[in-house]
Order: C-alpha cells, then sequence, then structure tokens
C-alpha cells in the first residue's frame, strides 16, 4: 500500500510559532535595538507601516513572505537530509556485502593453500619413503618440478612412482590453480571494499552536512519565526495564536494538494514498473521453445469400409473438470521500503516507539481503546520503524510524514528520535481525522491518510 501522509497537523512554522502565543501585546522595539539582518523587518519598521493602509498591506506581503520562506527552507533541509541518510545506508550496505565477500575469499584462499601445503608434504614424504627403500626416485624429481612450474606434463614419468604419487601431484596442481585464482579474486574484492569505503566516507560525511544544515534552518526559524508571526499580528490587528493557527490550516492545506500530487504520481509509476515488469516476463515467455505437437495416434486396424476409407474412432468422452477455481485477486504492488542508516543515532526501536505512544495517548484525550488502531495504522505504514523511507513518494518516519521536514515542528532531532515523529504523528491525526481509529478507518478504506 502506498505509504503517504497526506496534511499535517504543523507546519515548520506551527510548532515555532508558538514562541508568540503566549505574548499577545508585543512590546516594540526601542531606538536601541540592533536592526534586524537578513531582510527581516524590525518593529520600527512595522511601527511606520501602520501609518497608511498601503504601507501596510506591502509590509505583510514581506512578511508573509518572510515565513513561508523559512518553511520551505526546513522542508527542503529536512528532505535533503533524509536522502543523504538513504545514499549512506546504501553505500554502507554495499561496503558491508564487500567486506563479507572479501572475508569469504580469503577464508577459501587460505583453505586452498593448506591443502597445496598438505599434498606438497605427502609428495615429500613419499619421496623419502622411496629413497629409504631403495626405490627409483627419479619420477619424483619430476613430480616436484612439475607441481613447482604448475605444470603436469610430466604426469607420463610419474607414472613409473606409481599411481599414488601421480594422483598427489595432481591434486597438488589443482590447489595450485585453485589458491591462484582465489588470490586474484581477493585481490579484486579488496580493491573494490576500499573503493565501496571511501564512497561510504563520502556519503557518511555528505549525509552530516546535510543533518547540519537542517539543524541550522531550524535554528533560523526559531530565532525568527517567533517574531514574524507576532509582527504580523500586530499590522493586522490579531493575535500572534490567531495568525499561527491561519498559517497552520494555510499550510495544511498546500501540504494535504501536494501529497495527493506525489500519491498520484507515485501509483503512476508503480503502474508503469509493473506494466514493465509484465511485458519483460510476457517476452521472455514468447521467446521460450514450444514443445512438438504429440503425434497422431495411427488407427486401429479393422475392415476396411467400402470406397477403401478407415473408419475414423470416436474421440474419448470429454471429462467435466468441475467449475473452475476463482483467480485470487492479485494483491496491489507495494512501494519499495528502505531503512536507512542514519548518521547520529536513529533508533528502530517498534516495541519502544509503540510503548511510548501509548503513554501518549491521554495527552490528546484519548483512552486505550484508540491504541489498537494506532497499531495497525503505523505498523501498515512503517512498521514502526523510525527510519523508514517511502521510495516513490519520499514519505519519511513512524507516521509517514511528507515532505519530512513537516515533523520539525515537533523537535529538531525528528530525523533520528522516534518520541519526536510519534509526537507529531498524534498532532497530525487530532487535527486532521480527530482519533487513532478515524485515521486508521480513512487508511483501510482509501490505503493512505
Amino acid at each position: 500500500m502506498p505509504l503517504f501522509v497526506t496534511t499535517a497537523r504543523f507546519p515548520v512554522l506551527g510548532g515555532l510559532a508558538a514562541v508568540a502565543l503566549a505574548a499577545t501585546v508585543v512590546l516594540p522595539a526601542t531606538a536601541d535595538d540592533p536592526p534586524p539582518t537578513g531582510g527581516y523587518p524590525s518593529w520600527a519598521d512595522v511601527q511606520a507601516a501602520q501609518s497608511s493602509e498601503a504601507s501596510k498591506a506591502g509590509e505583510i506581503t514581506i512578511i508573509n513572505g518572510l515565513l513561508s520562506r523559512l518553511e520551505a527552507e526546513s522542508e527542503a533541509a529536512g528532505e535533503a537530509a533524509v536522502r543523504s541518510a538513504a545514499g549512506y545506508a546504501a553505500a554502507d550496505a554495499g561496503l558491508q556485502a564487500a567486506s563479507s565477500r572479501l572475508e569469504t575469499l580469503s577464508a577459501r584462499s587460505a583453505h586452498a593453500n593448506q591443502e597445496l601445503a598438505r599434498y606438497r608434504k605427502d609428495l615429500g614424504a613419499l619421496a623419502v619413503e622411496s629413497y629409504k627403500t631403495g626405490g627409483t626416485n627419479t619420477g619424483f624429481f619430476v613430480a616436484l618440478d612439475a607441481l613447482g612450474t604448475n605444470s603436469v606434463q610430466g604426469l607420463n614419468l610419474v607414472k613409473l612412482v606409481g599411481d599414488k604419487t601421480a594422483a598427489l601431484v595432481t591434486k597438488a596442481a589443482a590447489a595450485e590453480q585453485a589458491a591462484a585464482a582465489l588470490a586474484d579474486q581477493e585481490k579484486v574484492a579488496r580493491s573494490e571494499r576500499e573503493r565501496l569505503a571511501a564512497e561510504a566516507k563520502a556519503t557518511l560525511e555528505s549525509a552530516r552536512a546535510a543533518q547540519d544544515s537542517l539543524a541550522r534552518q531550524v535554528a533560523e526559524e526559531q530565532r525568527h519565526g517567533g517574531e514574524l508571526t507576532a509582527q504580523l499580528a500586530a499590522l493586522k490587528g490579531t493575535t500572534a495564536a490567531l495568525e499561527g493557527e491561519y498559517r497552520q490550516g494555510q499550510a495544511a492545506q498546500a501540504a494535504y494538494e501536494a501529497a495527493q500530487a506525489a500519491k498520484r504520481a507515485a501509483a503512476q509509476e508503480q503502474a508503469r514498473q509493473q506494466a514493465e515488469a509484465e511485458a519483460r516476463a510476457s517476452a521472455a515467455a514468447a521467446q521460450q521453445p514450444k514443445a512438438p505437437a504429440p503425434a497422431a495416434n495411427p488407427a486401429p486396424a479393422g475392415p476396411v469400409q467400402p470406397g477403401g476409407v478407415q473408419p475414423v474412432p470416436a474421440p474419448p468422452p470429454a471429462v467435466d473438470p468441475g467449475p473452475a477455481a476463482p483467480e485470487a485477486p492479485a494483491p496491489p504492488a507495494q512501494p519499495a521500503v528502505v531503512v536507512p542508516s542514519v548518521p547520529g543515532g536513529a533508533v528502530n526501536d517498534p516495541a519502544g516507539a509503540k510503548s511510548y505512544a501509548s503513554g501518549r495517548l491521554a495527552a490528546y484525550g484519548w483512552g486505550q481503546d484508540q491504541f489498537l488502531c494506532l497499531a495497525q495504522l503505523w505498523t501498515k505504514e512503517s512498521s514502526w520503524l523510525t527510519t523508514a523511507t517511502n521510495a516513490y513518494s519520499g514519505a519519511y518516519g513512524i507516521a509517514q510524514a511528507l515532505p519530512p521536514g513537516k515533523y520539525a515542528s515537533a523537535g529538531s532531532d525528528w530525523l533520528t528520535s522516534y518520541r519526536t515523529q510519534v509526537d507529531w504523528g498524534l498532532g497530525y491525526i487530532k487535527d486532521r481525522y480527530g482519533s487513532p481509529c478515524a485515521a486508521w478507518n480513512h487508511s483501510a478504506a482509501l490505503n493512505w491518510y
């Protein structure tokens, strides 16, 4: 089923607006306040703008634009952090696979060298024994030479000293060839592991840089979001709380529409890939050689009818196979979900996340009867994995927020913390559906929530 979250209870600025919620009366800046940086208006600018309706409208437009920019930049930083973490996970998985292959080859190479040493030791022992018993030892020197040159061309001479020696020389030569081949493979595997190690290191640095960028963006919002919302309220004659709620509603609607577009695009991509897979399967089936038709049974001998025509035997009666079994409906194709390793200590702890969510229900006015619905919902969406990532839409985390940056309103550690994701997800459900069971019913009916 698609893993989509269609909107967000809190846009990125929703949580930041809480800074201003407690202060409905905003004190203007004094002349001693430093001027704002980065294009942000000062309280002096706000006061000056109230001199005329045109100036006020212009300042409101500027502040709304700044708030929207902060929100967009935070969400973009969140998406970049998720992509970078997934890239690091893929590189790290490749490195681990290469390391495992190298270990296997090293063990096989060591075993081949041990066998070679044993065969050589056995050949030497035979040569000594033959020498002590007065046997002909020329063949042993030829055998040892053949072994040293990795050649079995001297086996015709080795036959002079018996089949046992010849068999040992053959085994030793084969062991030497195997050891040499494994040594070459081990060298290639070691080089590949070194390449992947460098790649994993580079992607790790990129993932950490993306996380640092996300942290800086969240800090930027914390510095400016609350004050901008308060300034907007002063210009419009409302309160910071009211302006925050209004922006939350606007952002929620925009996120809903964006998520619906992402859902449609993901469904189309999923259908395209499924159609391509079916076409490849049909083409492969068409290329398979057809079995020849069975030869017709000759007509049984019997009296020839007038005119020389042999009677054709009647076909056997058809056997009624009974009613055909109904075909089971094909299950819907599942979007691939990867679970990346996120630098910084992401905790994939489904049991811990469920326990935390269960303990938070009362804070939203719900009883424990709602937990079963919540458990079913988020098991379907993400298996309660902090790092669950939808490969089609880019939705992320336990609640599958889309875009992932929406989590930032609940905490800057949303990339790695199941607690922050659960808090955001419960707030989203409360705002959008009213209860986990209502959200689960919606998901069961439409395959998304």
